[in-house]
């Protein structure tokens, strides 16, 4: 079954539209553009181009230009998306001149660093996304997605280091993709009234910065945008720079400039399943929210055939207890003979049944800390606390036992000492296997936390 990809470029007067068609053993590129002069003729001219109606299973995407976003990176301690979602209002808050009531957030993937972890993060006013969305036939469920320039290519262009050259007619965008993200980004607004020398001289005023910030030189080139005339495309070429064609592989190399940047936000949704790095301004009160209704009959089908599944097991569980009803006080009778045999004397009856799995999960707790074979819970302690030297200061703060491995984590002054705890321990004929599972500094940087797996010989038994 084909799937479809659609990216939609919104700019001026122009919509563009680049749907890769995916079937098993090949991809179909299809490209078009129109003009409008009025939100209803765009969505009527999408309309058109992706054939009638969006069908299920179609994801569609488009991207917001840069200039209507504002960047920043910051780090956090933590790299747990939701704890980074609550904290960047108030790192934001301090470090941007605008009220943030009136904008969405989005952000990419922290990237770990030496001591904590960078986070790019892009805020966006809401009226930009309310007006984009009056330019779709079905704003409530497409797009599904909203990118924000240049970082909307960073899916494709991330596997190679260089400097993308985007020029739309309103704005000139020349980004560093270096190291798998934009490392920095320099936007030139208002440039329909700039001469092509103008905007050349631009673009290698920057190019220069870029590459002096990150001591590279001679980057090769990506230019695409509607905005990149023959002249300063040759301009360009007379450079002697390296001039790739993004996408290649998938979109071959006859793809003009003006519908290369339609043509890579397809061609990176179709990768969305296997990346997560992408920026989504539809969010809060934009989300997507026309798919659901998509399935509402589907849900309540579901939910009635499960009703009538729960009653059939309890109309068959009721008349089996019905049919066992004499076999119960039989059985009960049983219980309290073997209840009056196991506990002790004048032990008070309240439920015969709990109480003795009471006592039964009693004695398993007594024989799992015992153990059987030199392996229970307080035999693998002694032997712990003997093969480990007294001069090592450790400090274990969990212990973790069942009958296939031992769990230790804690902390220690030294990665040597984690380093000697195990070597020690791997002389231990009691386990099979010793692995230093985690090690990493403290917070204070003072002490390492680590985390050890000790495997029994034949799991324990």
């Amino acid at each position: 079954m084909s799937k479809r990809f659609i990216g939609i470029d919104l700019e001026g007067i122009d919509v563009r539209v680049a749907i890769l068609t995916v079937a098993p053993g090949k991809i179909d590129v299809e490209l078009d553009k129109r003009s409008y002069d009025t939100p209803d003729e765009a969505a009527a001219a999408i309309t058109e181009m992706v054939g009638g109606k969006i069908i299920l299973g179609d994801r569609l995407v488009t991207a917001l230009p840069c200039r209507v976003g504002l960047f920043r990176r910051l780090r956090f301690p933590f790299r747990e998306k939701n704890k980074i979602a609550a904290a960047l209002p108030l790192e934001l808050s301090s470090q941007l001149p605008i009220s943030l009531e009136e904008h969405l957030i989005s952000f990419l993937p922290p990237r770990a660093r030496e001591n904590d972890y960078e986070v790019d993060a892009v805020v966006v006013n809401k009226r930009e996304i309310t007006e984009l969305l009056t330019h779709f036939p079905d704003p409530e469920q497409n797009p599904r997605r909203i990118d924000l320039f240049p970082f909307a290519f960073l899916p494709i262009l991330n596997n190679q280091d260089g400097i993308l050259i985007y020029c739309r007619r309103l704005e000139v965008v020349v980004a560093l993709i270096y190291d798998g993200m934009v490392r920095d980004y320099r936007l030139f607004p208002g440039t329909n009234e700039l001469a092509e020398t103008e905007i050349f001289d631009f673009i290698a005023q920057q190019i220069s910065q870029l590459e002096n910030g990150i001591g590279h030189e001679g980057l090769p080139l990506w230019v695409i945008g509607a905005g990149v005339t023959e002249e300063l495309l040759f301009t360009l070429y007379q450079t002697d720079r390296t001039i790739l064609t993004p996408g290649e592989d998938v979109l071959g190399d006859e793809i003009s400039c003006e519908m290369a940047p339609a043509a890579l936000l397809a061609l990176g949704e179709m990768g969305a399943a296997k990346k997560t790095g992408e920026l989504n301004f539809r969010q809060e009160e934009y989300a997507a929210i026309g798919q659901l209704a998509i399935f509402k009959a589907k849900l309540v089908a579901v939910a009635l055939l499960s009703f009538l599944v729960v009653a059939g097991v309890v109309l068959t569980m009721h008349l089996g207890y019905l049919q066992k009803t004499s076999e119960e006080r039989s059985l009960k009778q049983q219980l309290v003979a073997v209840f009056h045999q196991v506990m002790p004397a004048g032990a008070t009856i309240v439920d015969v049944p709990l109480q003795l799995e009471s006592k039964l999960q009693e004695l398993q707790k007594q024989v799992q800390l015992f153990g059987l074979g030199n392996h229970g819970a307080a035999t693998v302690l002694q032997r712990l606390s003997k093969d480990i030297d007294a001069d090592i200061r450790l400090d274990l703060h969990e212990f973790s036992y069942n009958n296939v491995e031992v769990r230790l984590s804690g902390n220690a002054d030294s990665f040597d000492s984690v380093d000697q705890v195990a070597a020690k321990l791997r002389n231990n004929n009691l386990f099979s296997g010793v692995e230093i599972v985690d090690a990493k500094l403290a917070t204070d940087n003072s002490q390492v936390d680590f985390e050890l797996q000790l495997k029994f010989h034949g799991g324990g038994k």
